[in-house]
């Protein structure tokens, strides 16, 4: 732990007031005060449940999993019954800055009856975040969740586990985590806007909205050109999949990519037969999948994982290996990176706790103090606080602020390529920052290469590379400016960027900026104010951090894999590239604490942000467990964390799934009761009876009947199904956004939240390649118009890429054939019509 009077905090003096029953909130709080917030947690007289919730840490009053979601937090006892309580809380609110509010709608017992609108309105001045399962309006906003319903409405299961087996869900409780990361960094965003304009906002966070907001490939693919995601085929390519592959002591995974092929996995293995022209492509590979499988196995038989991933990472290739959660704990990197906070345990020993998200070089993120006792903070404590930060509290909203968005006037320099961090500029963007995407002439994007998605229509048009739907996505409300850092006039041009901008984000590996003489220390004297995030693999400093990553293999190294696979059987690959996702929200939590922290001393700072530490931090259970005796959790399949009883049941339709989940005795009851089985039925018995009601409902009917009775349940949700999905069409989850030309307007995922009190949305389409080159270069920078053509003739600029790939249509009907996607639905089009003709009638209905 850290010296709270000699750290420098992010947050500091930030008041933030946390009204919590889920997991995600508590989360989200706890971030707030690892970056320096004083966080006050109110509790009922009986304690929040999770003080009880699994092991303990020897010699604490609560169990482990408390300690993770608390520590950094007081406690002060109120009780929800009592009406005196309630002006105490009202005090607080008055004093304080921020509101975690993690109850929904169907909880308002726990909050004096308050809910998170009538609290926006009576204190304006107070940024609020309300984490619920499903956000708290629309026609689901009373169901019942949990990771497994939140993961199958989401849509993340649908495209996930095998072809011939039942639907996957991740491992653990990664609906939580998530939501629990989007509260943390939308509150800072809430709180930076009040800073500015003495206004309070409310965002209603849906955690189902988190895990759909997942599905930037897998979504544009639908809306864009019509393709359904399929899961797994029994039949993939094992150098392409994440397939784990079995070594001596474990798994690894290996992965090509557009720069090589199995050929550099043959020096590696001395298994010449891995060049067989046969599997140079991808198709290749599937077609022959099990003989290259074989030829793999044969090769890493009876090799360390450990030496074979650092061995090839230390060639340059793309490989993970798969670790549990003691070999985590045992990683010299992760030692290296500071993850681990050491709690002490009754016989003089410490357990480990993931904490640190990212190395911040101004406002180090800190655990200060351990989780509090319960009441640890007195009525008589808490109001003497809050008596004194109101008298603080004299400035007067300003006028019209609901109008602007949060972020205007910064702007955001996006020198990444793929995934995460090109995802944070998108909502960067979204919240009303000028984002500039720096791209290279001579290499493009993967994503503007045709990589993770398709051809919108299926039509490389004239220019193919402003044509992939993936890249629409993750790089909404850019603009384009086509540099080549290679050369010392592109970086001229990027250092007099950097002057007159506020955040900058990079993607490279660490040797990158540093060998163009551009680290953050440079770029400090130029801008003192700049905010700079490095987005790694393995972060800056450690025996890994030359090695390159993709969600892939970093899936696998993480842990995560570990966790997510059939229950009883060995890892398998969940969702897709689920790190990068965890990326891109804990870089923007970093970066609005760093904008907070900028706001009130005008000092910028570098993070360093390093994806593999980030896995441990949402698996906390792995760690509990085998530090308290038990035996890891290892792969539970669909098993609801605690739950009486859960299961995916397929249902009526083509191939189509739902899943129910029974929290407690009483509501496994209902359910038996719902689907004719005895009361006492045990587990195998009700399965059956679930399986044959399943088949004679659709999923969304069946979901619907067993909501109403009082079960969580939901449909297994594939991406033609979202966009009509009743709950996100009510919350206008997605955006129509005008493409021009012959595309129109289509659908994209926003943001998984509704924002009260700021202007915040998709600003425009994403831009072509190096579409504002001639306006951020002449108008912004005012170079001479000389300056501009010797960049263009020297190729420092262009307007065009220089040696594109040829971009073609595929063949979607030979995909849906070999199980590559589940179909193609022709009515892609009209599916964006409708969703906005639906916006259109809500707009217009008093």
């Amino acid at each position: 732990m850290h010296n709270a009077a000699t750290t420098p905090s992010a947050l500091a003096g930030v008041r933030v007031v946390e009204l919590a029953g889920n997991h995600a909130a508590q989360f989200a709080a706890r971030l707030l005060g690892d970056f320096g917030a004083q966080v006050l947690k109110v509790e009922r007289p009986t304690g929040d449940p999770l003080r009880q919730e699994g092991p303990a840490i020897p010699g604490s009053a609560h169990s482990a999993l408390f300690e993770y979601l608390n520590w950094n937090k007081q406690s002060l006892v109120l009780d929800p019954s009592d009406v005196a309580d309630a002006e105490t809380v009202t005090k607080l609110l008055a004093a304080a800055d921020i509101l975690v509010f993690g109850w929904g709608p169907t909880e308002t017992a726990n909050t004096w009856g308050l809910t998170p609108q009538l609290l926006h309105e009576r204190f304006p001045h107070l940024s609020i975040v309300a984490v619920s399962d499903f956000g708290w309006d629309g026609p689901e906003a009373n169901w019942q969740g949990g990771d497994l319903v939140l993961q199958a409405m989401g849509g993340i299961m649908s495209f996930s586990g095998l072809q011939n087996r039942e639907p996957l869900k991740p491992g653990l409780r990664q609906s939580a985590y998530c939501a629990g990361l989007n509260g943390a960094y939308t509150a800072m965003a809430a709180h930076f806007h009040a800073l500015r304009t003495q206004s309070g906002s409310l965002i209603d966070l849906s955690a189902m909205e988190v895990v759909a907001s997942e599905l930037v490939s897998v979504f544009p693919a639908y809306s864009l050109a019509g393709v359904v995601a399929a899961r797994r085929s029994a039949v993939q390519d094992p150098l392409l999949s994440g397939e784990p592959l079995p070594v001596l002591d474990g798994y690894v995974t290996l992965q090509v990519n557009p720069l090589y092929g199995p050929d550099r996995f043959a020096q590696l293995l001395n298994e010449p037969r891995l060049c067989d022209e046969r599997f140079a492509s991808q198709q290749g590979r599937i077609d022959h999948a099990e003989e290259l499988r074989a030829l793999l196995h044969a090769a890493l038989k009876g090799r360390s994982g450990r030496e074979l991933f650092e061995k090839a990472n230390e060639e340059g290739l793309l490989s993970g290996v798969l670790q549990s959660a003691a070999q985590l704990m045992d990683c010299d990197h992760l030692a290296t990176r500071d993850l681990w906070t050491e709690v002490p345990v009754a016989d003089g020993k410490t357990w480990k706790l993931p904490s640190r998200i990212a190395r911040m070089s101004a406002t180090p993120v800190s655990v200060r103090t351990l989780a509090p006792a319960l009441g640890s903070t007195s009525r008589a404590e808490a109001l003497g606080s809050a008596a004194s930060a109101s008298v603080r509290r004299t400035t007067a909203a300003i006028s019209g602020a609901a109008t602007n968005a949060p972020l205007t006037g910064l702007r955001v320099l996006d020198l990444s390529t793929v995934f995460a961090a090109p995802y944070m500029g998108a909502l960067l963007a979204d919240l009303g920052a000028e984002v500039i995407k720096i791209e290279a002439p001579k290499r493009l994007d993967q994503l503007r290469a045709g990589g993770f998605g398709y051809l919108v229509d299926n039509d490389p048009g004239d220019a193919g590379w402003n044509r992939c739907s993936t890249f629409q996505m993750l790089n909404r409300g850019k603009r384009s400016v086509v540099l080549d850092l290679q050369t010392p006039a592109g970086r001229d041009v990027l250092c007099e960027l950097v002057k007159q901008s506020d955040v900058l984000i990079d993607n490279f590996t660490p040797r990158v900026m540093r060998g163009w003489g551009l680290p953050y220390e440079k770029l400090a004297e130029l801008n003192p104010r700049l905010v700079m995030l490095s987005n790694t693999g393995y972060g800056s400093n450690g025996p890994w951090s030359s090695y390159k990553a993709q969600g892939t293999t970093l899936e696998a190294t993480m842990g995560l894999s570990n966790y997510a696979g059939y229950a009883g059987e060995s890892a398998t690959k969940v969702g897709q590239s689920y790190p990068d996702f965890l990326a891109a929200w804990s870089g923007l939590t970093c970066i609005m604490a760093a904008l907070v922290h900028r706001e009130n001393t005008g000092q910028g700072q570098w993070i360093d942000l390093g994806m593999y530490q980030l896995g441990p931090l949402v698996i906390p259970e792995s760690f509990i467990a085998v530090q308290s005796g038990q035996q890891d959790v290892a792969c539970r399949g669909n098993a609801e964390w605690n739950a009486h009883f859960s299961g995916v049941f397929q249902s009526a339709g083509d191939n189509r799934w739902m899943v129910i989940s029974a929290a407690t005795h009483a509501i496994r009851q209902k359910l038996s009761a719902l689907v004719n089985a005895p009361a006492d039925a045990s587990d195998a018995a009700l399965h059956t009876h679930c399986a044959a009601w399943s088949l004679q409902h659709t999923p969304l009917s069946a979901a619907q009947k067993l909501q109403a009775a009082g079960v969580a349940a939901g449909a297994v949700n594939e991406s033609s199904d979202l966009i009509r999905e009743p709950q996100l069409v009510a919350r206008r989850f997605f955006e129509c956004v005008d493409f021009e030309s012959d595309i129109g307007e289509r659908a994209l995922i926003g943001r998984p939240y509704i924002w009260h009190g700021a202007s915040v949305g998709i600003r425009r389409r994403a831009p072509h390649f190096g579409e504002d080159n001639a306006d951020v270069l002449g108008q912004l920078l005012k170079l001479s118009p000389e300056s501009i053509r010797q960049l263009r003739e020297s190729q420092v600029v262009s307007d065009t890429p220089i040696n594109p790939p040829k971009l073609l249509p595929i063949d979607i009907g030979a995909l849906v054939a070999r199980g590559t996607i589940k179909t193609h639905d022709k009515r892609y089009r009209e599916a964006s019509s409708e969703y906005r003709s639906t916006n259109l009638v809500q707009e217009t209905t008093p």
